[in-house]
């Protein structure tokens, strides 16, 4: 059981760090380089990508879900 533990905090760990050094990129690349405006719209574009995917997804699962009644009988 103690190393499971040990493994997640060490994923826990990494991923904290991995995310703070990421974080620092995406700063820099923000506002400390003529590439921001290039950041700021692929930022966008990944955005709303993801938010389309997702309700893309939700659609295709409402739209292949079985009808109630073919649930039940």
């Amino acid at each position: 059981m103690s190393i499971k533990r040990n493994r997640s905090k060490g994923a826990g760990a990494v991923l904290l760090f991995v995310s703070i050094a990421v974080f620092i990129v995406y700063a820099y690349f923000l506002l400390g380089t003529e590439w921001s405006m290039l950041i700021l719209q692929l930022t966008a574009l990944a955005a709303v990508s993801i938010l389309l995917m997702v309700l893309g997804w939700i659609g295709y699962t409402m739209l292949t879900a079985p009808k109630e009644e073919e649930k039940k009988g």
